[in-house]
């Protein structure tokens, strides 16, 4: 069995067998990222569509193999942020929910952690879903969105907290 940085490197090799492989490894990440971000499936499908496309074009451009699943995480949260601009120019996004990944949640414990993620603002739900689906630090949220990385830190902090809060309200219920 291919390690990662050798299936990359076939890849950027041009084995597209390689890059299917790959892609396979990450899609259910990317598509909940994307469906985070979206709030939509079909857009979140389009969103990872474009995002492999993109990555597979320009794989080459890909210095370090072990950045793979980053360099393409950066590339679907930018697809997402230039979808965000056409979609605000024609309505407003509508605000859903988050879908939570297959776990050992009960159906009302997942029901619970949607609606806190749902009680963050855009900018919070774009930082918590690259730190958790996305695997992001702080550092590198921080140059994304070009902000200090203390910055991001608060408001991840702050968006948890407040996701914490509601969770520990609905506890008590």
């Amino acid at each position: 069995m291919k390690t990662k940085q050798e299936l990359v490197e076939m890849a950027k090799s041009g084995d597209a067998h390689a890059f299917a492989q790959l892609y396979q490894d990450i899609y259910k990440d990317l598509y909940h990222f994307a469906y985070c971000m979206m709030k939509d499936e079909h857009r979140a499908e389009d969103v990872v569509s474009e995002s492999v496309l993109n990555a597979f074009e320009n794989l080459h451009k890909l210095r370090n193999a072990d950045a793979f699943r980053s360099w393409i995480f950066q590339i679907t949260a930018n697809e997402c942020k230039k979808q965000f601009r056409l979609l605000s120019k024609i309505n407003p996004v509508p605000d859903e929910e988050l879908p939570i990944p297959e776990s050992t949640l009960d159906f009302t414990d997942k029901v619970i952690a949607k609606e806190a993620f749902s009680r963050l603002n855009q900018e919070e739900k774009f930082i918590v879903g690259l730190s958790v689906f996305g695997g992001y630090s702080g550092k590198e949220i921080a140059h994304f969105l070009r902000k200090k990385e203390s910055t991001v830190r608060s408001l991840k902090s702050r968006a948890l907290d407040k996701m914490k809060q509601f969770l520990e309200v609905k506890s008590h219920d």
